[in-house]
């Protein structure tokens, strides 16, 4: 799943648009339609997705956003 930017998304506040992708691979990791890497590999495209958007804010977002889908992983995954 690649995260094509639409028009829209080029307006949107950097934060917000990295939010609603981040969401995204947290719905795919509780639905079990998702693989695991097809989980591992979207988490790893909002993951560049953050370093192309806000570079300066990787720790925050290795804070919230990594530990957020660690989580989810061990409660849905395992």
């Amino acid at each position: 799943m690649t995260w094509d930017r639409a028009e829209t998304d080029r307006d949107e506040d950097p934060a917000v648009l990295l939010q609603r992708h981040a969401d995204r691979v947290a719905s795919m990791i509780v639905t079990s339609s998702y693989s695991d890497l097809a989980c591992a590999l979207a988490e790893r495209e909002v993951r560049m997705e953050c370093l192309s958007l806000l570079p300066d804010r990787m720790e925050l977002f290795d804070l919230i956003y990594t530990a957020r889908f660690r989580r989810l992983r061990e409660q849905f995954r395992n």
